[in-house]
């Protein structure tokens, strides 16, 4: 465990993607950015999340703002069912003057699900958190060799897997590491060739550059991974 947890933290300082919301001026700013980032590829958010702060630069701004409004600005994301919510998001952390509760309690902000909780806390409320996302679900199940699914992610045993390997102190730095890892490299078409922990350290990995090294029983070549 804790070698694949050095592994990926050595990958993640050499491959880490500075994101505007990474090192948001405001906590609210980063709210923003995980509610823009549901069910929505990351590199479609970069822009518009910019364009967002630029329209609504303050609270109050995004509080006395249109639904309507919002909407135009996020319509390239699409979901605009965002947009109320985010206009909410606007007026209560205005009522609260932008504090954002560093506990459970930010679950009761609009938007604001165990995900996204666990995200800002765990990356802008120095709590230590554990992200689980399909893709980490993918790459933990792979890691191990076990099947998975839509409703694996909310399985005790995944949970608890996360949980052990998400470190007590570095959590920050694993967990952004482990959201690029699971971006650029154990993706659905896995590149497994580029991965740090290799056929060493991940039965998925190891059953695929293995298998790709076997003679070809009908050529009496070595098969290839395309």
């Amino acid at each position: 465990m804790t070698e694949i947890q050095e592994r990926l933290l050595s990958w993640g300082q050499k491959h880490y993607k500075p994101y505007p919301w990474r090192h948001p001026a405001e906590g609210w700013h980063a709210l923003v950015a995980e509610i823009l980032l549901q069910r929505t590829k990351v590199s479609s958010v970069v822009q518009v999340y910019e364009n967002f702060l630029v329209r609504f630069p303050t609270l109050l701004s995004l509080a006395e703002s249109s639904v309507e409004d919002i909407e135009k600005i996020i319509y390239p994301l699409g979901l605009l069912w965002r947009a109320p919510i985010l206009k909410r998001l606007g007026e209560q952390l205005t009522a609260t003057n932008g504090e954002i509760p560093p506990t459970a309690d930010i679950l009761k902000l609009p938007g604001v699900g165990a995900y996204v909780a666990a995200a800002w806390l765990g990356f802008h409320g120095g709590v230590r958190s554990v992200i689980i996302d399909a893709n980490v679900v993918r790459w933990l199940c792979r890691l191990i060799g076990q099947p998975y699914d839509g409703e694996t992610r909310r399985k005790k045993w995944l949970i608890d897997l996360a949980e052990v390997f998400t470190p007590l102190e570095d959590w920050k730095a694993y967990n952004y590491a482990v959201l690029d890892f699971t971006m650029e490299i154990c993706v659905a078409r896995p590149k497994c060739e580029l991965c740090p922990l290799g056929q060493t350290l991940c039965a998925y990995g190891r059953k695929r550059l293995v298998d790709s090294e076997k003679p070809n029983a009908l050529t009496g070549g070595t098969k290839r991974s395309h």
